[in-house]
């Protein structure tokens, strides 16, 4: 514990350099990354770093892990019912949901450490993230010199360091940084544009060829800002070009938008939820595929809470009996579930008063006689 607890507070000393990066910064990383006798990590994380300040960007991963990680996460016993008890451990709990954020944003930038950093007689109080530029997968280590392949073996400590890597040890925004870097250069260029034609340019004829004259009608004009009015002496002429360039719009909205575009389907797999237009049958096409997409990241979540998370609470001293694990809690949709229940009504069948509080989340002050005691005698109609 405190040899990790050390090497932890050795690795968070680390500053990031925040100079804008390109496309050259973009190769060099994944030339680095993938280096086959000495891969490192941090050129690739400062990257990914960069790129993520794209709004587009920020918005579809926040969407893609939110549905993820907003579902209920509760302990099951062997029979896969839900128990209460267990499931306190972490109901409510801000270690654990910041774990599964961490496990998920794997998604994004690859392999991911998490440190148990507080724990205290027996439960876990907090978690850390273990700066990403130093986890080298293909190693198994957090590296103590980006220099040397020399550091922490992550994998001999499953108690204190849980490994997420939810599909590749690199992460998908290694596919979505060309796109931003595009788009970063698309709105400079479209800024510039804006200077040079998006404001008509003023010209002003001055008889006199006195440098004194032609300052102060200079000054005039620079001081009219984007007012619509000017005082001048007799004899000025102003004259004033509009642009007469038409199609900048398509040319830098269209590949921003293209852009855009791309890194919806590289990220969410589809464009609808992000984006207005389509038919309504299209949209149910574009969600489903959403659903898919979300229920995959689901299934990746709960193999590395079962697998990795739940031996580390054991061996904590969390009293979890063999055969219970982790499972998304299914919650019902009252639109749909008043149907099925509807449907039951009219076959003759009768609901419990518990069932329809449970259900519905109402409480009920009184119901039939006949349903009370057939929920009470466990009498099946």
């Amino acid at each position: 514990m405190k040899k990790v607890t050390r090497l932890m507070l050795d690795t968070m000393k680390t500053h990031r350099r925040l100079w804008r990066k390109e496309l050259n910064d973009w190769q060099f990383a994944r030339q680095a990354r993938y280096s086959a006798e000495m891969p490192r990590n941090h050129y690739m994380q400062e990257v990914y770093e960069d790129v993520m300040m794209d709004g587009h960007l920020t918005g579809i991963t926040e969407n893609r892990t939110l549905r993820t990680t907003n579902k209920d996460i509760i302990l099951v016993d062997p029979k896969g019912a839900k128990s209460d008890e267990h499931s306190k451990f972490i109901e409510d709990k801000t270690w654990f949901e910041d774990l599964i954020n961490y496990a998920h944003k794997s998604v994004y930038y690859g392999t991911s450490v998490v440190f148990l950093s507080e724990v205290d007689k027996g439960e876990i109080k907090a978690v850390s993230l273990v700066e990403r530029g130093r986890v080298i997968p293909e190693l198994g280590l957090i590296l103590n010199d980006y220099a040397q392949n020399v550091g922490l073996p992550y994998r001999d400590y499953p108690d204190l360091l849980i490994e997420c890597q939810m599909y590749d040890h690199i992460g998908i925004l290694e596919k979505a940084a060309p796109y931003t870097i595009l788009k970063r250069h698309s709105w400079g260029s479209w800024d510039e544009f804006e200077e040079l034609f998006g404001v008509p340019i003023r010209i002003a004829k001055i008889a006199s060829q006195s440098e004194t004259v032609k300052n102060e009608v200079a000054g005039w004009l620079e001081e009219m800002g984007s007012a619509p009015y000017g005082v001048f002496p007799i004899g000025t002429e102003v004259e004033i070009k509009e642009n007469s360039k038409g199609d900048a719009f398509n040319v830098f909205f269209k590949k921003l938008e293209t852009l855009d575009k791309e890194l919806s389907k590289l990220i969410i797999h589809q464009t609808m939820t992000t984006d207005s237009g389509g038919s309504r049958a299209q949209g149910t096409v574009h969600e489903n595929t959403l659903a898919e997409l979300v229920y995959a990241d689901e299934k990746k979540i709960l193999a590395i809470l079962n697998d990795k998370l739940l031996p580390a609470m054991r061996a904590i001293g969390y009293n979890i009996p063999d055969g219970y694990k982790f499972k998304v809690s299914q919650t019902k949709d009252p639109s749909a579930q008043i149907k099925i229940d509807g449907e039951l009504m009219r076959s003759g069948y009768k609901l419990s008063k518990a069932y329809v509080e449970e259900t519905y989340g109402v409480e009920l002050d009184e119901t039939p006689d006949t349903v009370i005691q057939d929920a009470v005698s466990g009498k099946k109609p």
